[in-house]
Parts: C-alpha cells; sequence; structure tokens
C-alpha cells in the first residue's frame, strides 16, 4: 500500500458530508483506482490528504483510508508516500481527531 504527502498552507478540510466530486486516480500495484478525497490538512509543516478507493482494491478493507502526503504547484498536484512509521502514525492520529470532532460536532447540532 503506498502512502503520501501535501504542502503546507492548507488549512484543515473535512469533506465527509459532500459527494465525492473532487475524486483522483491512483495506480497502484493491484491496477488503478479512482478514490474520493474526503480531507485535506496539514501536519507539522507539511501537508496530507486522506482518500477513499470508491471500488475493491484487494489486500485492502473495505472503507480503509489511504492517507498521503502532497505537493501543490499550480494545477500540479503531486502525491508522496508516508514511508517513516512515526510520520504515518502523527498523521493517522491527526485524521482520527478531525472525525472526532466532526462527530462531535454532529452531536451538537
Amino acid at each position: 500500500m503506498e502512502h503520501k504527502h501535501m504542502q503546507p498552507e492548507a488549512e484543515a478540510q473535512l469533506y465527509l458530508d459532500k459527494e465525492m466530486e473532487d475524486t483522483i486516480t491512483l495506480i497502484l500495484e493491484q491496477g488503478e483506482v479512482e478514490c474520493g478525497i474526503i480531507a485535506s490538512f496539514p501536519l507539522e509543516g507539511k501537508d496530507y490528504v486522506a482518500l477513499l478507493p470508491l471500488s475493491p482494491i484487494e489486500g485492502l478493507e473495505e472503507n480503509e483510508i489511504l492517507l498521503y502526503g502532497y505537493t501543490r504547484e499550480g494545477e500540479e498536484f503531486e502525491l508522496i508516500d508516508i514511508i517513516d512509521d512515526d510520520e504515518f502514525d502523527k498523521v493517522a492520529d491527526a485524521f482520527d481527531e478531525m472525525l472526532d470532532e466532526a462527530a462531535f460536532e454532529d452531536m451538537d447540532s
């Protein structure tokens, strides 16, 4: 499974309530897969994105989220694998916190 990085500047965005109009196609060992972009967020000077595959991928659980870093220059958007385990854990924790905050806000409304 690949993981990638994003570029600083972005504010945290969670797109769970929106239709997944923004998608990106990943080229994995198992072939191409279209993914919905469900969140983007900065962490420690880098930008990250959470992707949800829109079709099953061999070797992944259903609804398993893929986390990548990314950089953006103009219209160019490049995903970057997160290869460091500590970095990946921090990114996963930050994404989980976003989900927890969203769930808590939903309970308040």
